[in-house]
């Protein structure tokens, strides 16, 4: 009996990865956040200062991050963190897919280079109140001191990119990826075994 439970728990971590969640896991609602263009205002370090001030542990000292602001109503900025592939670009758009793709960048670099870029996994906050740090990261970025008065942006995202990003080579390699329907079967066999 031991070796039969053993036998089904190998196999539940063998398989565990092909039913990981392969898009972004979203916060709050995005909803103004989707279908809009973003440019790239700027791209640096965190600053340790900036991380004593603000907190945030899923970005310490010294991680990389891109500033990116709405290009319709200046309102929103997003702050993506760990996307360094992100920089080589001028403009980002995130948009809602279907099935197991939940939501995903198109990126552009001039005006005829378009690629779809997938973060896996990574999280994306968006909140319904204005928040200081992504300004504050902005203005350090472009080497302006820190603001005395709280000046808050708007509409506010924060995206903790993964370090594995699949760039343009993910459309040439689709049949590598498992599909909704790969993944059925795949737990059609474990539920078959079990």
């Amino acid at each position: 009996m031991s070796l039969y439970l053993t036998f089904f728990g190998v196999s539940i971590l063998f398989l565990a990865h092909l039913f990981q969640i392969r898009a972004l896991h979203s916060s709050g609602n995005c909803s103004y956040a989707s279908n809009v263009v973003y440019r790239l205002v700027c791209k640096g370090y965190v600053p340790k200062d900036m991380y004593t001030m603000f907190r945030d542990n899923r970005a310490p000292p010294n991680t990389p991050y891109s500033v990116w602001q709405s290009v319709e109503d200046e309102t929103a900025l997003l702050v993506s963190f760990y996307t360094k592939i992100f920089r080589n670009y001028d403009a980002i758009s995130l948009q809602k897919g279907t099935l197991d793709l939940a939501q995903y960048f198109l990126a552009a670099k001039g005006k005829n280079r378009t690629d779809l870029l997938l973060t896996i996994p990574s999280t994306l906050h968006c909140f319904s109140f204005g928040l200081r740090y992504t300004n504050e990261l902005r203005r350090h970025c472009l080497g302006q001191d820190m603001s005395e008065a709280s000046v808050l942006t708007k509409k506010p995202i924060l995206h903790y990119g993964s370090l594995r990003v699949k760039g343009p080579d993910l459309i040439k390699n689709v049949a590598s990826t498992p599909s909704l329907l790969g993944k059925l079967v795949l737990a059609m066999c474990a539920l078959i075994i079990y």
